[in-house]
């Protein structure tokens, strides 16, 4: 074996970054040197809205429960990525060990998983992060007589 030959995916590698590194340096500068100077002035530089003049001040805020609902979202949207990718591999992952499985372990390690994942839902649920309507907008029960 050549000494060049061991060196050749070290080579490629290099000669690929220097490229990636090169053409972004190109894309980046070209525009900036073969592109028309830019003109500023109020009109140009306003926002524009749908035709309409940029409303000024703050904008509007948000509740807090919008990003914890946002938040949990994502949390459960990543369990539910956890659990297709178990359900596809299921049938070979609990084949015996004796024939290239897992065994019953994989089975014990989702539902431990997704108890605990349903813990949190419950928790979410019941101290009300869930809730859309906050708490002085509910109906409020009669009392009993």
């Amino acid at each position: 074996m050549h000494p060049a030959e061991h060196f050749w995916p070290f080579i490629m590698f290099g000669v690929m970054l220097v490229a990636a590194i090169g053409f972004s340096i190109i894309a980046v500068t070209l525009p900036s040197i073969l592109g028309p100077r830019k003109t500023h002035n109020a009109i140009k530089d306003s926002a524009y809205e749908c035709g309409l003049p940029a409303e000024s001040g703050t904008p509007p805020r948000f509740s807090v429960k919008f990003y914890v609902v946002a938040m949990l979202f994502i949390l459960f949207d990543i369990e539910v990525v956890f659990l297709v990718a178990w359900g596809v591999l299921y049938r070979k992952l609990i084949r015996p060990e004796a024939a290239g499985g897992i065994g019953w372990t994989v089975l014990i390690v989702a539902v431990v998983f997704l108890l605990i994942l349903e813990a949190g839902h419950i928790y979410a649920w019941r101290s009300g992060a869930l809730d859309w309507a906050s708490w002085r907008s509910r109906p409020q029960k009669e009392p009993r007589a």
